[in-house]
């Protein structure tokens, strides 16, 4: 009887302390940690995000994704700054702008770079019968919004080669719409919307941006001040679960384009095409970044930053510790 009631107490003792367990979160599913993600809409350069989505990646750490989608990265980055996001997926152009805009006004979530995302990975497409540089001039050339990287590349390419160009900013998901019908001449973005073109239309790739700066930093995933100070922990996991997804595509460039094919709700030619104009890679190219600075200083999108400054304002901007 005794030997009975012993038993009986130790059931009832782990049944409380499990059932504690499940009173304090520990195996509730609400206890997991929730992040806001910022991303752009449909840009195969940020297939690591997603590839982490689809492979469980965050919820295996104990991490729920609140998913933003904008797009363009100027939009993208006045959320950013504006308090709504923890985390984006993002335009290096845009990210200094976003830090410069921080920085020089009130608001204390400033971006921090933690981790590359890819390098390169746009085009400009144009219609037929312009074949070289000098056929720019005096055409009409859309972007997919002022202080894109690739405004940024094609502002300062315009200038390097004298050419007449007007840039025309739209929403990226009309660009090759519009050049369809002939309101445009061609346009400037990032992957898949040129290989769009290409495959749907008589577009043609005048120039890579490999062309334009050669493997130049594009997508740089970014973390806000704010939870770099309160939770650092969590910045780790998501620099690493973000290199876990890179190394995923690298390594299984397959199953990483039906990831991409779904969450584009693209073809799988068309995604074939994309694909082979980026490179994901969570190293910074800083050199690059430097250089984009320096380029928006003098093309005036920046402002608030002279050239004096551009090493201080990189080496506060950039923290690849976390990973």
């Amino acid at each position: 009887m005794k030997k009975s009631l012993v038993v009986f107490g130790i059931f009832l003792i782990v049944i409380v302390g499990v059932a504690g367990l499940y009173v304090s979160g520990f195996f509730n599913k609400s206890s997991a940690i929730e992040i806001r993600m910022g991303c752009l809409d449909n840009d195969l350069h940020q297939l690591a995000l997603h590839v982490a989505i689809a492979n469980d990646y965050f919820e295996q750490n104990g991490i729920n994704i609140k998913l933003l989608s904008y797009d363009s990265g100027p939009r993208l980055m006045q959320s950013f700054v504006a308090g709504d996001l923890d985390f984006a997926y993002v335009g290096a152009p845009p990210a200094i702008n976003g830090r410069a805009a921080a920085l020089s006004g009130t608001n204390s979530n400033v971006p921090v770079i933690v981790a590359s995302v890819n390098l390169e990975g746009s085009s400009l497409v144009t219609r037929s019968g312009i074949s070289s540089i000098s056929d720019l001039n005096n055409t009409i050339i859309g972007t997919p919004g002022t202080g894109t990287i690739q405004d940024i590349l094609l502002s300062n390419f315009i200038r390097n080669n004298s050419l007449t160009v007007t840039k025309s900013p739209a929403s990226i998901s009309t660009l090759p719409i519009l050049l369809s019908n002939g309101e445009i001449d061609g346009f400037i973005a990032w992957e898949p919307v040129p290989s769009v073109a290409v495959n749907r239309s008589a577009a043609q790739v005048l120039l890579t941006s490999h062309d334009l700066m050669p493997n130049h930093q594009c997508c740089v995933l970014v973390a806000s001040s704010k939870i770099i100070a309160a939770d650092p922990d969590t910045v780790t996991k998501i620099v690493q679960i973000h290199k876990n997804a890179t190394d995923y595509i690298n390594s299984n460039a397959a199953s990483a384009k039906v990831i991409a094919a779904d969450y584009t709700a693209l073809s799988q030619p068309v995604i074939d095409i994309a694909f082979s104009h980026v490179e994901y890679n969570y190293t910074l190219n800083v050199d690059s970044i430097k250089t984009f600075l320096l380029q928006m200083i003098q093309l005036g999108t920046v402002t608030s930053i002279n050239a004096s400054q551009v090493d201080s304002f990189i080496d506060a901007f950039i923290d690849t510790s976390y990973g």
